[in-house]
């Protein structure tokens, strides 16, 4: 059996405004179907990480502790203010 390579960096948190991982800049669909698609599929996707990521800016390959800040800060601007 080959082993299928995934650029997870374990992140797992999507821009809401690109749908792209803050982590390694697939979409959710390419992340649940990444082991069924083809070897072909992977590359494809693969070569559009990069540009996903530094659309994002954040570097090629993805940086975990950025993508976890960013993903954070997100969070953080959606939360509803407290009750005053």
């Amino acid at each position: 059996m080959i082993a299928i390579t995934t650029p997870c960096i374990k992140v797992c948190a999507p821009n809401r405004a690109t749908g792209w991982c803050f982590g390694c800049g697939r979409t959710g669909p390419e992340i649940t179907h990444w082991f069924s698609y083809s070897a072909e599929q992977r590359n494809a996707i693969g070569a559009e990480l990069p540009a996903r990521l530094a659309a994002l800016g954040l570097p090629p390959g993805g940086d975990f502790e950025e993508g976890r800040l960013r993903a954070r800060q997100q969070r953080l601007a959606a939360a509803p203010e407290p009750a005053a």
